[in-house]
């Protein structure tokens, strides 16, 4: 028996939608996991980060203090707040990152 056009081109038409997916799928598959990677390093970065931050508030209080550095614990505790600001951001886009990156794997993998 054999094939009517339209099937013979529904056919053909599913074979490169297979091989799209194919090469696309590893990719995603490959992107995925770096974001994985990305994020696991961006959460080593934050952990590094309070502590760096909490070894300056240290900093801070002793030069506060004593008269005579009262000004370095005051610019101490100055870039403290400010390094608390951007550890603030950096812990938000960390925690986007990785839930647009789980959303559109999963959405993918529920299209394809």
């Amino acid at each position: 028996m054999s094939m009517s056009r339209t099937e013979e081109v529904n056919k053909m038409t599913e074979n490169v939608y297979k091989g799209i997916l194919d090469q696309f799928n590893p990719s995603l598959k490959n992107f995925v996991t770096m974001g994985k990677h990305y994020e696991r390093a961006l959460t080593g970065v934050t952990v590094a980060a309070k502590g760096y931050f909490d070894a300056l508030v240290k900093l801070g209080e002793l030069a506060s203090d004593s008269q005579g550095s009262k000004e370095l614990g005051d610019t101490l505790f100055q870039m403290a707040e400010v390094h608390r600001q951007i550890q603030v951001q950096l812990e938000d886009v960390v925690r986007n990152c990785g839930g647009h990156l789980e959303q559109g794997s999963v959405r993918l993998k529920t299209k394809f």
